[in-house]
C-alpha cells in the first residue's frame, strides 16, 4: 500500500533477503478507489526499486462492492496478490499486518458475535500468507520508516470513521 506498516516490511526484507539468497517481488495494489491512486502506486514502486528489489509490479484492480468496501477491497486485493504468487512462482506472501491490526481484528470478531473463534485473531502463518509483523506496533513501523528516510502514503480510508475499523481504532482501542 506505501504505508508505514508495507513500507517497513519491505525495508526488512530487502535487507534480509539477500542474505538468505531469496528472490524477492514486490507488488503493489492499486485498488483505484480514490484520486490519484495510480500516481501513489507509482511513488511505492520507486521507493522499493530504490531499496534494491527490482522486481515491482504494480496491480491494478477492479473493487466489486458486493458486501461492503472493505471486504470487498480485501477480496480484490487477495485475488491479485494470489494472482501475483502464481505468476511469479512464490512460496509465501508477506502481509504488513502488525499487533494494532491484529488488536482490531480481534476486537472486530467480537463485535460481530464470532466468539472465541475471534481471539485467536490472524495468524502468523496461514498457507501461503505470512504475516512477520505481528509482534510489533504500527507505531514501531512508522518509527522504522522514519529511520530509513522512507515517505509512508497515510491513506485517508484509515481515518475515515465510516469504516468500523477505524471506529475501532480510534474510538474503542483507546479507551480499553
Amino acid at each position: 500500500s506505501g504505508g508505514a506498516d508495507s513500507l517497513a516490511l519491505a525495508h526488512a526484507v530487502s535487507l534480509e533477503a539477500p542474505k538468505l539468497a531469496l528472490k524477492t517481488v514486490a507488488v503493489t495494489i492499486d485498488h483505484q478507489l480514490q484520486s490519484g491512486s495510480g500516481a501513489q502506486a507509482e511513488k511505492v514502486a520507486a521507493q522499493v526499486k530504490a531499496m534494491g528489489i527490482t522486481d515491482v509490479e504494480i496491480i491494478p484492480v477492479q473493487v466489486d462492492i458486493t458486501d461492503g468496501l472493505e471486504a470487498s477491497a480485501r477480496r480484490a486485493r487477495y485475488a491479485a496478490l494470489d494472482s501475483a504468487a502464481e505468476k511469479y512462482g512464490a512460496a509465501l506472501i508477506l502481509l504488513g499486518h502488525t499487533r494494532d491490526d491484529q488488536a482490531e481484528t480481534v476486537l472486530l470478531g467480537l463485535a460481530r458475535g464470532s466468539g472465541t473463534r475471534s481471539l485467536s485473531g490472524m495468524a502468523t502463518r496461514n498457507g501461503k500468507y505470512a504475516r512477520p509483523l505481528l509482534a510489533i506496533t504500527r507505531e514501531e513501523t512508522v518509527a522504522a520508516c522514519i529511520e530509513a528516510e522512507l515517505d509512508p502514503w497515510i491513506d485517508p480510508h484509515n481515518s475515515d470513521s465510516q469504516f468500523a475499523r477505524v471506529r475501532a481504532r480510534n474510538n474503542v482501542i483507546p479507551v480499553l
